[in-house]
């Protein structure tokens, strides 16, 4: 199954979850190991100190996690011993001043540090898009870079 922009989809054991085309966005693929459940949230902004409800529901990374979060508990999972990997925040416009992959970067590993969850790998910054592949049974997550 494939995760859009400003989405997540959880899933358990043999199931795979994609994101294509991550470029300045972050991936966050949070995994459970013990009860091979797993999540990926696709987010393209940092934060929602004034969260607009007509935006999806993972528009902004501490959402994101939330949701996850939430739709990982469905499944069983409570939250103890959850580990994180991240994917992408490129700088894809360099003659932009704005910094929004580093933005993403950041807020991803904060919100991470303060839900508890182990962050164990990253793939992130440089300036070329990304595609993620987050197998569930294993926990492994391929990075393909775009040249």
């Amino acid at each position: 199954m494939e995760v859009q922009m400003g989405d997540v989809a959880v899933a358990q054991r043999g199931d795979c979850i994609t994101a294509m085309g991550v470029g300045s966005c972050i991936v966050i693929a949070i995994h459970d190991r013990a009860n091979r459940i797993g999540g990926l949230a696709h987010a393209i902004l940092p934060t929602s100190e004034h969260p607009n409800r007509s935006l999806a529901v993972a528009t902004h990374v501490d959402r994101a996690v939330d949701e996850l979060l939430k739709r990982m508990a469905v499944l069983g999972v409570n939250g103890t011993n959850l580990e994180a990997k991240l994917v992408g925040g490129a700088n894809m416009f360099a003659a932009f001043k704005a910094r929004i992959g580093e933005e993403n970067v950041s807020s991803a590993r904060e919100k991470l540090k303060k839900e508890g969850i182990t962050l164990v790998a990253e793939c992130v910054g440089g300036s070329q898009g990304r595609s993620v592949e987050f197998c569930i049974s294993t926990g492994v997550v391929t990075v393909k870079t775009k040249l």
